[in-house]
């Protein structure tokens, strides 16, 4: 049973946003568009294992994707957490593609790639640290005390694993390997040591406190104001920025009309700037010069503001995706 869907990633939308609205020729383009491939290469790894997880039954296997839990005044991030009656599981995705070899005297992992070698950190230090950081919340949050096993789950069929350390094989695995050693570990942990009742609090407890991570991207990349790209993006074809005409939003390179192509320019400002918005600063991001219109578009969108006139500022509603 998913207890907590994989959301697509806050950070990927906001360096498509990014993109789109700053000029190709920027200093950063290039450097950003390799963090987008990267990170959408890491979302893509972690979705691929959603099929053999579908496998398990529903019944006896409570999923929470994407985690990123508090102890000690620190953060610490899980990609897939199982909790069952008996045992949890911590699974670490990995979507590496060529050969890797798991160095346990220098704890690295070297890849091969196109023929180049490049030194990578060791996830199994890494899931390690995870157990203990759950281990740990477990206890501040008053659970009981349950096995806590992690694998590092290799999402690329074609990646060839290699390493000199026997005891790598017992904690890397193939995506397609991950439902028969789930079952190992089921056939392992058979004595109940949870109530349903205890898990049901659990996954509340764990949802409650979940904290995505949610930075500013321009802070991030050293961005500035005046690079981003203000106007309305006509949600056919992608032109920016596109006209107002007589109450509609007219895109001159597609010919397509929308009376609600400003909803989705409000988003791009929500993820660049936040989510709280004063009239000015709405007429300056889909560029228009009429206040009435300014102020008929955020009494729509809008539910909560603070302050009055000119310095009035409404809150934006949207979520993450």
């Amino acid at each position: 049973m998913i207890s907590k869907e994989r959301p697509f990633p806050i950070k990927i939308q906001k360096l498509q946003v990014l993109l789109l609205r700053i000029s190709e020729n920027h200093p950063k383009t290039k450097f950003i568009k390799e963090n987008l491939s990267k990170s959408l290469a890491g979302y893509n790894g972690e979705k691929s294992i959603d099929y053999y997880l579908s496998l398990l039954p529903t019944k006896s296997f409570y999923i929470l994707h994407d985690l990123r839990l508090l102890i000690n005044g620190r953060y610490f991030q899980i990609d897939t957490l199982l909790l069952t009656s008996s045992f949890a599981l911590i699974l670490e995705v990995k979507n590496i593609a060529g050969s890797i070899e798991f160095d346990s005297i220098f704890n690295q992992i070297i890849q091969k790639k196109n023929g180049l070698e490049i030194a990578l950190p060791d996830p199994i230090i890494q899931t390690g640290r995870q157990e203990s950081q759950f281990r740990l919340w477990l206890h501040e949050h008053h659970f009981l005390p349950i096995p806590i096993r992690t694998l590092i789950v290799i999402s690329n069929p074609q990646t060839i694993i290699r390493s000199n350390d026997k005891n790598v094989s017992q904690q890397v695995i193939h995506a397609a390997l991950l439902p028969q050693k789930i079952s190992q570990l089921n056939d392992k942990y058979q004595k109940p040591i949870l109530l349903d009742k205890d898990i049901r609090r659990m996954i509340k407890q764990i949802k409650k406190l979940d904290t995505p991570l949610n930075p500013s991207v321009l802070n991030q990349y050293h961005i500035s104001r005046e690079d981003i790209i203000n106007g309305v993006v006509c949600e056919i074809c992608g032109y920016l920025p596109i006209d107002r005409v007589h109450g509609y939003w007219y895109c001159p390179t597609c010919k397509s009309k929308s009376k609600s192509a400003h909803l989705k320019t409000l988003e791009h400002y929500d993820l660049l700037f936040g989510n709280e918005i004063t009239g000015r600063q709405l007429k300056d991001f889909i560029m228009i010069s009429s206040p009435s219109l300014a102020t008929r578009i955020l009494n729509s969108v809008c539910v909560e503001s603070r302050g009055k006139g000119k310095g009035k500022v409404h809150t934006l509603p949207f979520k993450e995706k």
